[in-house]
């Protein structure tokens, strides 16, 4: 089947577009990520997708399409959560990496997985760089930085080369696409680890609750902060723990009204400040630590 067809059922705008089926999300997907497309039709499919939104559906068989292009990293029987990060820090501080080492304290194994360069924004990698944190560079680093105990950040490029290609049409078009949807779902562990699912959208909640039901997966489904997956310093969204085996607990949203730890949002001072409140030399805030204790008592 040509990629015109399906562009004719996802392409008449808002009111007209139609939803591909799971098997035509995964061929029409398949041509993306093997380079089987045109820039234009590449072009079209984003815009589209941008216009209409993506259905259950065709985010399951994107999902397909995407799983052999999977780079899967083993840690072995340890409790893992894995942390999506790619949106960064625009108006206040990035909280990824203190979120992170965080429930790093806790006991679990904690995957950071995202972009590691964005002009616009403060990203988890440049924090992580500057607090000299695990950086995967590849996958066989993955051992090495287990022994650390530290949370470990993995760049996309790691997981995906593929998806990260059809990330950075973003650099031409000016907006997101459907990849970095799939981006914020990826779970390089497996159905044992945990995976945190932030949005931004309201009627991406029930949308993503479906498809990870349908997948059989552990996640954990929020509202984000600026995009990640953290509390926001006054406030706690609700969390919803949606289990493999289809059981489900939600967590109460909860308030705060604290200062802001954080002096500026650069990655240095960023680092120096997660820093000292892991260590314990300045209070943390109440929401992220709060965040921590409910995933670790509740999971």
């Amino acid at each position: 089947m040509r990629t015109s067809a399906f562009l004719k059922v996802i392409g008449r705008g808002t009111k007209g577009a139609g939803d591909l089926d799971r098997d035509q999300a995964k061929v029409l997907f398949s041509y993306i990520l093997n380079g089987d497309v045109s820039d234009l039709e590449l072009g079209a499919f984003c815009l589209a997708m941008r216009f209409k939104g993506e259905s259950v559906s065709e985010l399951m068989g994107f999902m397909d399409a995407l799983e052999p292009h999977i780079t899967q990293l083993d840690t072995g029987k340890r409790p893992t959560i894995i942390l999506p990060s790619y949106n960064g820090a625009r108006k206040q501080a990035n909280l990824t990496p203190l979120l992170a080492g965080l429930l790093a304290q806790q006991g679990w194994t904690v995957i950071v997985q995202g972009i590691q360069i964005d002009p616009s924004r403060i990203t988890s990698h440049a924090i992580f760089e500057s607090l000299s944190w695990p950086i995967l560079e590849a996958p066989s680093d993955l051992a090495r930085s287990l022994k650390r105990q530290l949370p470990i950040f993995c760049p996309t490029t790691i997981i995906s080369p593929q998806l990260q290609q059809l990330l950075d049409v973003r650099h031409q078009l000016g907006l997101r696409n459907s990849g970095h949807v799939l981006a914020k779902l990826l779970n390089p562990v497996g159905n044992t680890a945990w995976c945190i699912s932030n949005y931004t959208h309201p009627d991406y909640s029930e949308k993503l609750k479906s498809y990870f039901q349908a997948r059989g997966v552990n996640a954990i489904l929020m509202r984000g902060n600026e995009g990640e997956p953290t509390a926001a310093l006054q406030r706690l969204p609700e969390m919803r723990f949606l289990c493999a085996d289809q059981s489900e607990h939600t967590s109460a949203e909860e308030r705060f009204a604290e200062a802001n730890p954080f002096e500026g949002m650069d990655a240095i001072s960023t680092a120096h400040t997660t820093a000292d409140i892991l260590a314990g030399r300045i209070p943390c805030p109440q929401s992220l630590s709060r965040q921590a204790i409910q995933i670790s008592q509740i999971l």
